[in-house]
């Protein structure tokens, strides 16, 4: 898990529709997926994420259209400083990050692919999921060729709108946080080394925003952060406090919430962990990888 330290011990009070699912992945996988080439630069790619709002890209070969790697948020994070990928800037582009990000995401990708194929039910890919720490898989048919993607999001919808079960059971309460002026080179860093993808902000014990991988990635998009490239001060923009790009009106819940309606919620809202609050001071965070591991 991402966030440790999880409360709890009581189950929950409902058979999930998801352990005895037994149907094929596909009615659930989006059969749409943004895919993109070797050569495509890293620049780019991060812009595909932050426009469509999604934190996975499958890299297909231009031929045959056979995966070949796979392109994350986590993996661009790593890149821009978060961790040892920042060593290609340093090393192979002698700290240019403008020549840096232009440069073919075939630099990052990994190239062992978490993926499901098209035979497999919706149980099976949900236990790969929980498995292998992913938050999506790519789903491939039996020529390594995309023909859908899910992610924890698409599994969350399993829960019932009613669970009889309060969230406080099953939050994490030890949350890896940031305060307002944590720099946004620590962040990426906090979030690379303790694999979470969103850190709350939090003032004097009180929530006071909340900060993503995604939001890291648009500050990169930013004329301003081009400029900061264009004469080499990128270390100066990303000594900037993490309050300069966090979400400020965050969408919370109580341990008292149900945990279906923090389900329904995440989905409605499409957002990937709700910060639970007692008053004004965080008490945990739920997530949607919390939620998958309910329900399987």
């Amino acid at each position: 898990m991402s966030h440790k330290a999880r409360a709890g011990g009581r189950p929950l009070d409902f058979h999930s529709k998801l352990r005895k699912e037994e149907g094929n992945i596909m009615p659930i996988a989006r059969r749409t997926v943004i895919t993109i080439q070797p050569t495509t630069r890293i620049k780019d790619a991060a812009e595909i994420m932050v426009k469509n709002k999604i934190r996975r890209l499958p890299v297909v070969d231009p031929g045959m259209k056979r995966m070949i790697g796979i392109v994350t948020t986590r993996d661009i994070l790593d890149f821009l400083g978060g961790g040892e990928k920042f060593k290609i800037i340093q090393n192979r582009f002698k700290g240019n990050f403008l020549a840096a990000i232009n440069d073919a995401v075939r630099t990052i990708m990994s190239e062992k692919v978490v993926c499901g194929t098209s035979t497999m039910s919706v149980n099976e890919v949900a236990q790969l999921l929980l498995k292998t720490g992913m938050g999506g898989a790519p789903i491939v048919d039996e020529n390594q060729r995309v023909v859908g993607i899910v992610s924890e999001r698409d599994f969350v919808a399993f829960m019932p709108a009613v669970t009889g079960t309060q969230v406080g059971y099953h939050m994490t309460r030890n949350v890896t946080t940031a305060d307002p002026e944590l720099q946004i080179k620590e962040a990426a860093k906090r979030m690379v080394s303790t694999g979470v993808r969103r850190l709350p902000v939090v003032q004097a014990r009180a929530l006071v925003g909340i900060v993503t991988s995604v939001d890291i990635l648009r500050y990169f998009g930013t004329s301003k952060m081009f400029e900061y490239m264009s004469t080499n001060r990128v270390d100066e923009a990303m000594s900037v406090g993490v309050e300069a790009i966090m979400t400020r009106n965050v969408l919370t819940i109580t341990p008292e919430t149900d945990v279906g309606e923090a389900a329904r919620l995440m989905v409605e809202r499409g957002c990937g962990g709700l910060p639970v609050v007692e008053g004004d001071e965080l008490a945990g965070i739920i997530t949607e990888r919390d939620i998958l591991g309910l329900l399987v």
